[in-house]
Parts: structure tokens; sequence; C-alpha cells
């Protein structure tokens, strides 16, 4: 699978909840139960799926759907924030300083979970920056 990226710069493709539901509700019920236990999330497995930042609302999670940076990188058709110009955008940061924190959890995490369900959403300030320079 190749890598996906969130408008934010989260690795989506490494998200657990990614084409969560062609890999099956065991996945889904697995997800669900990590994510309770790491992130106090309250999902249902059938609601753990997502098919990218740049999949119509109806295809991405919940939480996802309220993102005004994913947002905006689908009314100007851009895949991610990188291939915009403006900075500093409030939208951005607020997207970017909801992950800001995961890292720390590599503390009270096995290495396991630590890279199936945190990994993905960590470095996603440097995955952006380095996706919008010039290559």
């Amino acid at each position: 699978m190749s890598e996906l990226m969130a408008a934010c710069g989260v690795l989506c493709s490494g998200c657990p909840a990614y084409r969560a539901q062609q890999r099956g509700a065991a996945h889904q019920r697995r997800t669900a139960a990590a994510w309770r236990r790491i992130y106090r999330l309250r999902e249902m497995p059938s609601a753990i799926s997502c098919a990218g930042c740049q999949a119509p609302d109806n295809e991405v999670f919940h939480t996802c759907r309220r993102c005004r940076a994913r947002r905006c990188c689908l009314r100007h058709g851009f895949a991610s924030c990188a291939e915009c110009g403006t900075r500093p955008c409030a939208r951005l940061e607020k997207a970017q300083s909801a992950w800001d924190a995961v890292p720390a959890l590599a503390d009270r995490l096995t290495a396991p979970d630590f890279e199936l369900y945190v990994r993905p959403y960590c470095g996603h300030r440097e995955r952006l920056e380095a996706a919008g320079r010039p290559r």
C-alpha cells in the first residue's frame, strides 16, 4: 500500500481506521478496544473506518469530517496543506496541535501498541513540511 497523508500530515495509510472495513470486523474490534484503552475513545467497532482525508464525508472517520484543514484542502483542490503557501494557518495549527502530545504515549504503551495505534500520528509536522519542499 502506498503512503497516504492527511491534510495535516498524519499518515492516513498507517492509521488503523484506514480501510478498516476491508480489514474486517475483528480488526475493527481490536482497534476500538485499543483506542478505548489508549485514547479513552468510546467508538463502536463498526464506526472504525476511514477512506482517508480526501474521501467524501460519508467515508471519513467522524472526527475527521469536522477538520477545518481538511475542508480547506478539499475546497482548494489540495491533497494536503503542504500544497498551500499560507503560513501561519490557524486551521492547520489546530489540526496539527491535536496530535502534538501523541508521541509521549510511548512511555506508557507496549512497543506493538505504539507502532499500531500511535506511530501514524507522530511526525505529522515534519512529514507535512517535507512534502511541501521543492524536489
